[in-house]
């Protein structure tokens, strides 16, 4: 019985194969690096208990089997044994996105789908024949025994990794001590990141529906960019780049207090918390920092020059840190449905039982950073300020007619873009109440477009976006300049790539820009090309 005990272990195991990956593997599992606390201790007493649950349901059934079937019903014993075994190799196979339905589908089309599908149905009626139900039956257990230590040998490296990464808090850089400034009119400037905003959306072809009084107010005494373009598609790899001026081709983490950067221009791949930034140059400058951001754990990384940190991590990202036991336990029982061929449809269904997760996560990272964002915006002590804000991403948390927030699944894109205009103004009446807007230049910007294309593998993003979904993409973001004292507003039209914000900002800081001439002459100057050619998503898939 002690091997039926460890073929029903080793087996149980095999289909919670996915559920191991995020407990073993954090650097293999990209989202490790996004999370804000470690969730693995959750998943891993979840996965304890539905490995076991499982397995001591195949030994009941072997148990059963060998007590109560004879040997007349024995040969579809051993095929349904069989099959149970090849339901967990198909739900491994379902874990890696080019062996998936969908992956094959795309590389193969589906005529080539159902040819692979053909062959290999028939592989396993060849094989059965060739060597009977019998000996398959014993060669797969006989497998079954030999893996089955990776269980222990899994859940004692599980303990070990939560042990070494268990409180990524813990690892929040110190921050930079205050500097000294003096009451002088010292330059200084707030720059704004919207999440996902998008020019053609907000500004070029925005619907007659949607009223951006804010953003149309800013644009009237700013210089207002129509060809800006991002230096990247995604916000793992714009925000570093904009950040460090340079263009990223690949982003990579390697642990939660890291993510190292491939920077073409200088043929090297460096960890972004010894490259220097805008905030390593503004304090040099003499300018104390301040940062308030969404998605990158910037505190964790960059926090040591900078004189004020907070960050919250992406809802999509880092549910898995927000979740109890038991709702990981859920998590993973759904992920079997995973095993079933053709099923992805249902598992998708059974999982969107998260959106509302989602969208109550993603509330919560915006009412936590928001009145940050007004403090560290308005505070004249601060001579660079960064707010990085999760709208108008998705998930969609306003309800623009009724001009209310909300966690349930629904809405839309351009309900989040109200939302960010609604943000823009408390910003602006914030900084107005502490006498600091007028003498403040303010840059508003996104970190890349709205990705119609990118969210399409995402279909309950799709299913919610319905009001503004099209096949059409277009490359733009805003890009807004507001200088200290500025009244009136001007256009300014070439093509330019955003990577070029933080020296922008550091002229800015040195007294060198004061007017929109002088502006507008440095963007002619200094502007090398519009259109980045690092657009791939393949880092967020």
């Amino acid at each position: 019985m002690i091997k039926k005990l460890l073929v029903a272990l080793s087996l149980a195991n095999l289909f919670f194969f996915n559920a191991w990956r995020e407990a073993l593997s954090p650097q293999a599992f990209f989202y490790f690096y996004y999370w804000k606390q470690y969730p693995g201790y959750a998943i891993l007493a979840a996965l304890v208990f539905n490995v076991l649950l499982l397995a001591s349901l195949f030994f009941a059934c072997f148990y059963a089997a060998r007590r109560f079937v004879g040997r007349r019903f024995e040969k579809f014993v051993r095929a349904g044994f069989l099959l149970v075994f090849l339901l967990a190799l198909n739900g491994i196979r379902a874990q890696f996105d080019r062996l998936s339905v969908r992956g094959l589908r795309i590389s193969l089309g589906k005529p080539g789908l159902v040819a692979i599908c053909l062959i290999m149905l028939t592989l396993a009626v060849f094989v059965v024949a060739r060597y009977g139900l019998v000996r398959m039956s014993r060669a797969v257990a006989s497998m079954l025994l030999v893996v089955s230590p990776f269980g222990l040998v899994g859940m004692g490296q599980a303990a070990w990794i939560a042990y070494k990464y268990g409180v990524p808090a813990e690892r929040e850089r110190p921050q930079a001590p205050a500097l000294e400034v003096g009451a002088d009119a010292r330059p200084r400037v707030l720059w704004v990141i919207f999440d996902e905003m998008d020019e053609r959306m907000a500004f070029a072809e925005r619907p007659a529906s949607l009223s951006l009084p804010e953003f149309d107010r800013l644009r009237s005494e700013s210089l207002f960019a129509t060809n800006a373009f991002p230096p990247a598609g995604h916000t793992s790899q714009s925000l570093p780049a904009l950040l460090t001026g340079q263009l990223i081709s690949a982003v990579k983490p390697v642990g939660p207090d890291e993510l190292m950067l491939t920077i073409p221009a200088r043929q090297a791949t460096v960890g972004w918390s010894r490259q220097p930034d805008i905030f390593s140059d503004a304090r040099a400058a003499g300018f104390n920092t301040a940062l308030a951001g969404w998605y990158h754990p910037y505190c964790r990384v960059i926090g040591d020059r900078l004189t004020s940190c907070r960050w919250e991590p992406a809802s999509q990202l880092a549910l898995p840190d927000r979740l109890s036991v038991w709702k990981n336990i859920v998590r993973q029982q759904i992920g079997l449905f995973a095993s079933i061929p053709f099923a992805g449809d249902l598992h998708s269904r059974l999982s969107r039982t998260e959106v509302e997760d989602y969208g109550a996560a993603h509330l919560a990272d915006y009412r936590a950073l928001l009145p940050e964002a007004e403090s560290v915006a308005a505070n004249r002590e601060f001579g660079l300020t960064f707010v990085h804000l999760p709208v108008p991403h998705p998930p969609y948390i306003y309800e623009r007619a009724k001009g209310e927030l909300k966690d349930a699944a629904g809405g839309s894109y351009l309900d989040n873009l109200a939302l960010a205009d609604r943000t823009l103004g408390e910003l602006r009446r914030a900084m107005e109440q502490a006498g600091s807007w007028e003498t403040t230049t303010v840059v508003v910007s996104s970190d890349h477009w709205m990705r119609s294309d990118y969210w399409r593998v995402r279909p309950f993003w799709t299913a919610l976006d319905s009001e503004t979904f099209d096949e059409r993409v277009e490359h733009r973001v805003p890009f807004i300049v507001k200088l200290a004292g500025q009244k009136s507003g001007t256009t300014y039209d070439a093509p330019f790539n955003t990577v070029l914000t933080r020296d922008l900002i550091m002229e800015v800081l040195g007294g060198r820009i004061r007017d929109p001439g002088e502006l507008a002459a440095w963007l002619d100057a200094h502007r090398t090309f519009g259109e980045s050619p690092y657009q791939s998503y393949e880092d967020e898939q």
